[in-house]
C-alpha cells in the first residue's frame, strides 16, 4: 500500500478528484480530435487544428491531471497544509473555460484580436498564477530542502514564463511588440513548456514517487542536485539562444548540458528500478517504464530539432512534429496514464475506507479498477504511439487516422477506469 501518499495535511478530496475527471475528458477529446487532424499533421506541426488538439493535450490533459496530483503531493512531498484549497478550486475552473476557449479558437482559426482566444489566454494565465501562488506559498512554509522539492519549484516559474510567453506571442501577432516572427518565438515557448515545466516537474514527482513505489533505498541522492542545475542550466542558454541568435556552438553545447542533467535524473530512477525490492511490476509502473523509453526517443528528437543539421533540412518538419508526439503523446502521456494507478485509487481509498482500516474488511486500492481495462489501454497506447510515429514518419495520413482510433481507444478505456475509480461504492465485510 502506498502509505507516503498517506498524510495528515492532506486536502479536501474535493479538491483533488476533479482534475482526474476534466483530465481525461480532455484527453478523450483530443484523441476524438485528433483523428479529424490527421491530414493537418502529416504535413505540419503549427496549424491551427494541429494547436488546438496541442493544447487541449498539454492544458486540459497533462496540466489538469498535473495540478490535481500535485495538490495531493506538495502536503506529501513538503510535509505542508496547501496554502489555499479556495484558490485551488478556482484554479480548476479557469483552466477548464480557458483551455475550452483557447482550443476552440485556435480550431476555428479565430487568431489575435478575438474575444474567445483573449478570454482564454486570460484565464488560463489567471489558473496559472493562482497555481503558483498555491506552490510557492506551500513551499515556503516547509522545512523539507531537498532537489525534489525544488525541481517542483523551479517548474512552476517555468510554467508562468511558458503561459505568460504564449500570451505574449498571441497579442504580438495583433500589436507588434517585438520585430521577432511568432515562428521564431513559437520553438522558445515549446521548449521551456515542455523541458522548464513538465520535464522539471516530471523530475521532482517522479524521483519522489518512483523509487516509494519500487521500494527502493540507499540511491545516490547527488545525481539529483547535479541533475537539477544542468538542466536548468541548459535550458536557460538553449532559449536565450533561440530567441537572439541560434548559434550552432551554443545549441550544441546547451543541448549536451541539459541532455546530461536528463540522462542523471534516468540514472537515478534507473538505479531505484534495478534495487527495487517490489519485483513484479502492476499496470501503473509498466506504464511509467515505457514512459521512460519514450523519453529517450523525445529527447533524441529534440537534439536533432535543435542542431537543425544540413542532412536532414528535408525533414525539417517531421523532426519536429516527432519531438512534440514523442514527449506530449509518448512520455508524458504515458507517465501520467501509469500514475494514476498508483495515486487515484490510493486517494478514494483513503476518502472511504481511512477509518474502516482494523474493524472491517475492506478492498485495496488496487481493487477499485478494472485491471483487464488497464491492460488493454496499455496494449492500445502502445500501438497508437507506433502507428502515429511511422505515420508522420512517412507523411501517411491513413496511419495517423489509425493512430487516433487507438488513441480513442486508449483515452476511452482510461476514462472508464478513471470514472469507475471516482464512484467507487463502499464495499465492507465484518471481520472474522
Amino acid at each position: 500500500m502506498q502509505a507516503g501518499l498517506s498524510t495528515k495535511n492532506a486536502p479536501s478530496p474535493s479538491v483533488v478528484l476533479p482534475h482526474y475527471a476534466a483530465g481525461a475528458i480532455f484527453f478523450l477529446t483530443a484523441s476524438v480530435l485528433l483523428f479529424f487532424t490527421s491530414g493537418d499533421l502529416a504535413n505540419s506541426y503549427i496549424g491551427p487544428k494541429v494547436l488546438s488538439v496541442t493544447h487541449i493535450l498539454v492544458l486540459g490533459w497533462i496540466t489538469m491531471i498535473i495540478f490535481g496530483a500535485l495538490y495531493q503531493l506538495i502536503p506529501v512531498v513538503m510535509e505542508v497544509k496547501l496554502f489555499s484549497e479556495v484558490l485551488a478550486h478556482i484554479s480548476l475552473y479557469t483552466l477548464m473555460s480557458g483551455t475550452v476557449l483557447l482550443s476552440y479558437s485556435f480550431w476555428n482559426s479565430y487568431i489575435g484580436e478575438t474575444i474567445f482566444m483573449q478570454t482564454g489566454g486570460t484565464l488560463i494565465l489567471v489558473s496559472v498564477i493562482l497555481f503558483v501562488i498555491n506552490t510557492l506559498f506551500s513551499a515556503l512554509k516547509t522545512k523539507q530542502r531537498t532537489y525534489e522539492n525544488a525541481f517542483i519549484v523551479s517548474s512552476v516559474f517555468w510554467l508562468l514564463l511558458t503561459v505568460s510567453l504564449g500570451i505574449f506571442i498571441t497579442l504580438n501577432l495583433v500589436f507588434n511588440f517585438v520585430p521577432k516572427s511568432n515562428i521564431d518565438l513559437l520553438p522558445v515557448h515549446f521548449h521551456i513548456g515542455i523541458t522548464g515545466w513538465f520535464m522539471m516537474l516530471v523530475t521532482g514527482v517522479a524521483s519522489t514517487l518512483l523509487p516509494m513505489f519500487f521500494i527502493a533505498h540507499k540511491l545516490n541522492r547527488r545525481l539529483l542536485k547535479i541533475s537539477f542545475y544542468l538542466t536548468n542550466i541548459g535550458l536557460i542558454a538553449i532559449s536565450l539562444n533561440l530567441y537572439f541568435g541560434k548559434n550552432t556552438v551554443i545549441t550544441i553545447t546547451s543541448a549536451l548540458v541539459l541532455l546530461s542533467g536528463i540522462i542523471l535524473f534516468v540514472k537515478y530512477n534507473y538505479d531505484a528500478y534495478k534495487k527495487r525490492l517490489r519485483k513484479k511490476l502492476d499496470i501503473g509502473m509498466k506504464l511509467s517504464v515505457l514512459a521512460f523509453v519514450l523519453l529517450f526517443l523525445s529527447v533524441i528528437f529534440g537534439i536533432f530539432s535543435a542542431l537543425k543539421l544540413d542532412i536532414l533540412s528535408d525533414f525539417s518538419t517531421r523532426i519536429k512534429s516527432l519531438y512534440g508526439v514523442s514527449m506530449v503523446l509518448g512520455f508524458l502521456t504515458s507517465i501520467i496514464l501509469g500514475q494514476m494507478y498508483k495515486t487515484l485509487p490510493f486517494i478514494v481509498w483513503l476518502k472511504m475506507y481511512q477509518d474502516k482500516v482494523g474493524k472491517f474488511k475492506t478492498p485495496m486500492p488496487a481493487h477499485l479498477y478494472g485491471e483487464k481495462t488497464a491492460n488493454l489501454h496499455y496494449y492500445s497506447f502502445i500501438i497508437a504511439f507506433i502507428t502515429i510515429f511511422i505515420g508522420i514518419l512517412i507523411k501517411e495520413k491513413l496511419l495517423i487516422e489509425i493512430s487516433a482510433a487507438f488513441f480513442i481507444i486508449t483515452a476511452g478505456l482510461f476514462t472508464f477506469n478513471t470514472f469507475k475509480i471516482l464512484f467507487h461504492k463502499e464495499k465492507t465485510e465484518p471481520l472474522k
